[in-house]
């Protein structure tokens, strides 16, 4: 507290004047124009959505901290700071000051009046950013601002875009992606927030073609995603248990998550026998819900394939449920394995047709009602509830789906080797920040840069 009685506002407002009135930070910023030693400083934009708050505070101090750090040092500082202006936070900010709350209701409005409005919040807070940027002490270009939405930066964009086109970097792809069912778009992968969810996990049994009474048992968190289920994983070395219950039921569960299970529902059991999972490769079994579907006969679909890295023995049964549509793993390994890819949710996370009597219901939702028919039809083996990290939209907070739709991507796989070898290179401060660095470009995917909505490039 001692600090903050001492602190002087009047003192504060004095030197900041003093520093208009004599232009010291173009003075500063030009002391060494000639020095031959330049640095260039890039400044990652924030949003132009209205007042900074204390993370682009920071995020601006420090990097004042660096750029006078440079100029001590006798650098020219190349120190243009930028706003980025295009988006959907900018489209969020928007649809809160119209009182849209659904995709539609704009392309009611306008997409063009849409549009102009956008253009407007996202110029309108600029100067105050850069006056607060300043009284904060922050000597940058503040005259000059790089803005997203000028034309010399969306064409440099579309250069880009070429550039990568000419280079075969540039694809369109169905895979499976993040979609903000709120937002109705795309999501990447650096735009995804976590939090704790608790949902209704279940055990489902899925009934073999050739083996009357026996069941493949598959344990998942997501029941919106079995009309979309085509496989069923499961590690070739692990040990798989054919255990015999008093209903006459055969139950096909891994045999070192077997009692567990079994304490779960209070049940009894033999086992008949134990194979590796590599004897259940091309097992056939009928999808649980297949009655309630409206699915077009699939070639190559529900059968048993083998995986060693999407199976643990850490929860479940040890046979994962594989929808390729939903998921990035389940689309790696069933793709491998020829399975078809179906998504029969929307771009809004209704279910499309193709899901029978779900159609036109929301994902997510409609679980409670899929639980239910797996429970009239004798297929629910046991429900909990269970809370893990799921993945919201950054922007709006809403849960994100995984779905399998058209997209854009930039063949990021094809310069991962080289952007390793650069990080390779960089002094990183602190230094375990190296170590994140490489674990998270070993693990980076292709890049999916199409967004569904109005105000971008």
């Amino acid at each position: 507290m001692a600090v903050l009685r001492n602190y002087n506002v009047k003192e504060e407002e004095r030197i900041k004047e003093f520093w208009l009135a004599h232009n010291i930070p173009a003075k500063v910023r030009e002391k060494n124009a000639s020095s031959g030693k330049s640095f260039y400083f890039m400044d990652g934009p924030p949003y132009a959505t209205g007042h900074i708050h204390m993370g682009t505070a920071l995020n601006k101090i420090l990097k004042d901290v660096a750029m006078r750090a440079k100029r001590m040092q006798g650098f020219y500082v190349f120190d243009r700071p930028g706003y980025d202006t295009h988006g959907l936070p900018i489209e969020n900010k928007v649809e809160k000051k119209l009182g849209i709350k659904h995709k539609q209701e704009i392309e009611k409005f306008g997409i063009a009046n849409f549009v102009e409005e956008c253009r407007k919040f996202a110029t309108m807070h600029i100067e105050d950013m850069n006056k607060e940027f300043l009284d904060l002490g922050v000597w940058m270009d503040w005259d000059n601002p790089y803005l997203t939405l000028t034309q010399d930066y969306i064409e440099a964009i579309w250069w880009t875009f070429k550039r990568a086109e000419q280079r075969g970097m540039l694809y369109l792809g169905k895979y499976p992606v993040h979609v903000c069912p709120r937002c109705e778009t795309a999501v990447a992968y650096n735009e995804i927030e976590y939090t704790k969810l608790t949902d209704e996990a279940i055990y489902v049994k899925f009934p073999l073609v050739d083996k009357p009474n026996t069941f493949l048992i598959i344990w998942t968190t997501t029941p919106w995603t079995l009309p979309g289920n085509t496989g069923v994983m499961v590690h070739p070395e692990f040990e798989y248990a054919f255990a015999k219950l008093s209903n006459n039921e055969t139950w096909i569960v891994a045999k070192e998550l077997l009692q567990e299970l079994m304490d779960a529902i209070e049940a009894g059991y033999t086992i008949e026998k134990v194979v590796k999972g590599k004897e259940l490769e091309g097992l056939r079994y009928r999808n649980p819900l297949a009655k309630h579907l409206a699915l077009a006969e699939l070639k190559n679909a529900y059968r048993v394939i083998l995986s060693e890295r999407y199976v643990t023995l850490e929860q479940g049964t040890g046979l994962v449920h594989t929808a390729p549509g939903h998921g990035k793993e389940d689309y790696d390994a069933g793709t491998k394995a020829k399975l078809p890819v179906i998504c029969p949710v929307a771009l809004d996370g209704t279910l499309t047709g193709e899901a029978g009597k779900y159609a036109g219901k929301k994902a997510r939702v409609v679980d409670a009602e899929i639980i239910e028919d797996l429970e009239k039809d004798g297929f629910l083996v046991y429900r909990h509830a269970f809370t893990h990290d799921y993945p919201i939209c950054w922007r709006c907070k809403t849960p994100l789906l995984m779905l399998a739709t058209p997209q854009w991507f930039l063949k990021v796989s094809d310069i991962r080797a080289k952007l390793i070898e650069e990080s390779e290179k960089v002094n990183w401060v602190p230094e375990w920040m190296k170590a994140r660095m490489r674990n998270w470009l070993e693990s980076l995917n292709d890049w999916p840069v199409s967004r569904q909505r109005y105000w971008g490039v």
